[in-house]
């Protein structure tokens, strides 16, 4: 958990470290509003149940009632179970089965459209989605032996699908921050499939989603 809050602690520091009425000088700005927040997911994938992490986000105001929306997102995960390691996998020589742990970090930018609906002066409901390009780095060792486990690991950007419905409130109509949350689905398409024979270990091969919830605070220019 302290992996998730001290980078979020940094970027809300950076974000209100001016103060509103610094920030407010700078007017006209060029964005709508800029934000950080904390994530929450669940999916099926097997090294990635139920990761953590943290992320930014800018948007910009068009067309009356749209918002564009550009954010960063990292979060990550830690599992354990039994695997098979081996002293050489190319060919394989001396393979058994050991308990693995396995590390995977699932970062990237999204971008995408929002419909913004107000709720009174203090809340806005919004909903939309697009697109996600990502990185992912998977690290998998032998808990006794301390040998690389038999894992395919991505090597590629990978293209993902989003969907979010998301709330902001402003607490007190004087000060521009606003409290954020929303969850969302993100659809990713891993393409790292094994072709040897036998195959590797492959559980980033095909298209897989994660749910997300997000909690955090933005600024409205």
């Amino acid at each position: 958990m302290k992996k998730t809050v001290i980078p979020l602690v940094l970027l809300v520091a950076g974000l209100f470290s001016a103060g509103p009425a610094s920030l407010a000088s700078q007017q006209p700005s060029l964005f709508h509003e800029l934000g950080v927040f904390a994530i929450s997911a669940h999916s099926n994938h097997k090294e990635i149940p139920s990761p953590r992490g943290f992320g930014g986000a800018a948007s910009w105001k068009f067309g009356g009632s749209f918002l564009a929306r550009l954010s960063y997102h990292r979060i990550s995960d830690d599992t354990r179970k039994e695997g098979i390691v081996c002293d050489q996998y190319s060919q394989r020589i001396n393979c058994r089965s050991e308990v693995t742990e396995t590390s995977v970090t699932l970062s990237g930018l999204r971008g995408g459209l929002l419909w913004a609906l107000p709720l009174g002066d203090r809340v806005r409901l919004r909903a939309g989605g697009g697109l996600s390009f990502n990185h992912v780095t998977a690290e998998s060792v032998g808990r006794e032996s301390g040998l690389d486990a038999d894992l395919l690991a991505p090597n590629a950007g990978i293209i993902g699908f989003t969907a979010l419905i998301s709330a902001a409130v402003t607490p007190v109509s004087a000060i521009p921050v606003k409290l954020t949350g929303g969850f969302g689905v993100h659809w990713v398409n891993f393409n790292t499939c094994s072709g040897n024979e036998p195959p590797q270990y492959d559980p980033f091969c095909g298209m897989d989603s994660l749910r997300e919830i997000e909690l955090g605070l933005s600024y409205a220019f």
